[in-house]
């Protein structure tokens, strides 16, 4: 089978955590490369960037990566929409395919004509759902705009709808009403030879570490970490005298000023000797955080699945996360690791329960190693692949 992955928004092979980048980067590129594994053709194709010269090379795996001159290479993500008309017609010139799977709305969006043109439907994962996400808009963010919108609610009746989560399927139906076609949902998986748990004990005077991980933007809530930290600071000196929290990741295009407040946050809490701020990590850097971590901290306001909660629990590492939308499907059903409401104190509280006691945070590592294992790039190809057969 011939395969176009489109991603026109940023590429599979950027850095998650960089500016647009994150776990949808991680899907796609995963899943290109397991599809080969399968023996089949894939082209993922994207636009042209000032790091990303146009042209094709080959990634590993034998993945094909096509990039297409579209529009000036520093153009802002909100000025993209501008740009799919142009995309769409050199993207179609590379076809046809047997199948089209696109990433993101703008890609579903300058999909369509290539998917005409190879007479077949093309399928749309949009990864994050502007209707869901405007409904739990964090404070200070940006709605999503109406076009955004629009163009979702399109793809809902023109396309086949592959959906990460549960919840991202839900936030689609509720927000746009039942996609035309049978949806699909195809939880994404994990490199477990990549994260695992490491073996080597840390030294005696190592800090317990807390870690959040991702691009730093209201969305992420890395604020709330931060406060959770500070409630832990003024409720346990001893504790927190042992600890340091990471924040590792960069702030996408236009969310300078809430990085910066952090670090102001940090201050004004009487923490910031504690806290490391780290840049964007490449797989292999995130694989060796994560597994160096004590407990990793996922705090956003939505997420339509939470590759970083699948990643710590490979990594054998216990993961408190916001217990709503993707991310309870991307994390072990341990009630204690999931904390409803925003209170930096119960925050605060979930995350000591997991430092206090050396034994039962092995255990939730075990537990969460477990989770993880079910989860396999390869079944998630085989996944696409019966649903790609169904689009001619």
């Amino acid at each position: 089978m011939r395969i176009a992955l489109v991603s026109l928004h940023t590429s599979p092979v950027a850095v998650p955590g960089s500016g647009d980048a994150g776990g949808m980067n991680v899907v796609m590129g995963a899943a290109a490369r397991a599809l080969v594994r399968a023996g089949h053709e894939v082209t993922a194709f994207t636009r042209a960037t000032s790091d990303l010269p146009a042209g094709t090379s080959e990634l590993d795996a034998g993945v094909r990566l096509t990039a297409l001159s579209v529009g000036d290479p520093k153009l802002r993500k909100d000025l993209l929409p501008g740009l799919v008309p142009e995309f769409a017609t050199q993207l179609a010139a590379h076809g046809p395919f047997d199948a089209v799977h696109a990433h993101y709305w703008l890609s579903g969006l300058a999909a369509l004509p290539l998917a005409q043109q190879s007479r077949i439907t093309p399928a749309v994962t949009f990864h994050t759902v502007a209707a869901q996400k405007n409904a739990r808009l964090a404070p200070g963010d940006r709605p999503e705009p109406v076009l955004r919108l629009a163009g979702e609610r399109a793809l809902t009746s023109r396309a086949q709808i592959i959906a990460c989560s549960r919840s991202e399927l839900a936030g689609i139906t509720e927000g746009y009403g039942p996609p035309t076609r049978p949806a699909a949902i195809v939880h994404p998986g994990v490199d477990t030879e990549l994260f695992y748990p490491r073996a080597a004990p840390a030294p005696a005077a190592a800090p317990l570490r807390i870690t959040v991980l991702g691009r730093v933007q209201p969305l992420k809530g890395q604020d709330l970490a931060v406060r959770a930290a500070i409630a832990l600071a003024e409720r346990d000196p001893a504790l927190w005298a042992r600890c340091e929290l990471i924040i590792a990741g960069e702030p996408t295009p236009g969310a300078e000023d809430y990085a910066a407040s952090l670090r102001s946050l940090a201050q004004r809490g009487g923490i910031a000797d504690r806290v490391r701020f780290l840049p964007a990590q490449d797989r292999i850097a995130a694989a060796r955080l994560l597994a160096e971590s004590s407990v990793v901290v996922v705090p956003s306001h939505s997420e339509s699945f939470g590759l970083v909660a699948l990643e710590a629990a490979a990594s054998g590492v216990p993961a408190v996360v916001a217990a709503h939308t993707g991310l309870l499907e991307a994390s072990p059903p341990t009630a204690e690791l999931r904390v409803a409401g925003r209170e930096p104190e119960v925050w605060a509280d979930a995350i000591a329960g997991v430092l206090q006691d050396p034994a039962h945070r092995a255990t939730l590592g075990r537990v969460a190693r477990s989770f993880a294992l079910a989860h396999n790039w390869d079944a998630h190809a085989q996944h696409l692949l019966e649903i790609y057969d169904t689009l001619g």
